[in-house]
């Protein structure tokens, strides 16, 4: 397994405030939009037979701009299917962002955790912008989310969304780093994987893929953030990627989304 380096460790979030503006709102540009509308039409016509749409945004390492996209890919459905229910779960019971970038309190707040350890009778879901988007805090952070996540409880929080909602969009933790994103892979239909512009290359993205498959997950595709279409950074022969097609099969289902400071994070 390739090791993180504290350098690149160290560059790869931004200052939440600065984060929190790469989330869907009505000053983003059209462009924007326009890419995550295309993901969530990407996303409408996977094959997926069950009734509730169960998806995990993950990446290979951190700053690839998973929770981004999982919270505006959430935000996309909404807006675009207003007679669907939406949920967005953030899974990262070790490093949650989700909250703090759709300005909704986490400290102190029960989430996943307090339902997945027994604590809480049912899990504590809350009301965002748009309303049909339900929210479900990590909670606190927990030293055994790999039991927490491959337990009873988890189980039944499945069948309770299935029942519930028909999408659900979980924001997981790097594929590379931790496990945890590939303990859902027999409990969900299937994962997006993150990447950034400049900044993750197809060795990291492949032992991502790699460790997913052999767990029996499904990966439906990647999606390129913090890609600049006029300058091209990132992205075509000038950037670390090289072409797109460099990506194997799952460059066929990926979209990208534009912007030259877009999807950087986590």
């Amino acid at each position: 397994m390739k090791l993180f380096s504290l350098k690149r460790k160290a560059s790869y979030h931004s200052d939440s405030a600065i984060d929190s503006l790469r989330i869907l709102s009505d000053t983003t540009p059209f462009a924007v939009k326009e890419a995550y509308r295309s993901l969530y039409s990407n996303v409408l016509y996977l094959p997926i037979e069950s009734r509730c749409k169960k998806i995990a945004v993950t990446s290979a390492y951190p700053g690839e701009g998973k929770t981004s996209i999982s919270i505006n890919l959430a935000y996309s459905i909404a807006e675009n299917s207003p007679e669907s229910t939406v949920l967005i779960v953030d899974s990262d019971m070790r490093s949650p962002r989700v909250a703090e970038l759709i300005n909704k309190e986490n400290h102190g707040v029960h989430g996943l955790s307090e339902y997945l350890a027994g604590i809480d009778a049912v899990p504590n879901f809350q009301p965002t912008v748009h309303p049909n988007l339900s929210f479900l805090s990590s909670g606190a952070t927990n030293a055994n989310t790999p039991g927490l996540l491959s337990g009873s409880r988890m189980e039944a929080f499945i069948q309770l969304i299935d029942e519930s909602f028909d999408y659900v969009i979980f924001d997981t933790p790097p594929v590379n780093v931790v496990a945890d994103a590939v303990l859902l892979a027999d409990r969900i239909d299937g994962y997006l994987v993150a990447t950034r512009a400049d900044f993750s290359d197809t060795n990291s993205f492949g032992e991502a893929v790699k460790k997913l498959e052999t767990a029996g997950a499904k990966v439906f595709g990647v999606v390129l953030c913090a890609y600049n279409a006029k300058s091209g950074k990132g992205y075509g022969k000038s950037g670390r990627y090289g072409r797109y097609g460099k990506y194997g099969k799952y460059g066929k289902y990926g979209s990208y989304y534009g912007g030259s400071d877009s999807g950087n994070g986590n």
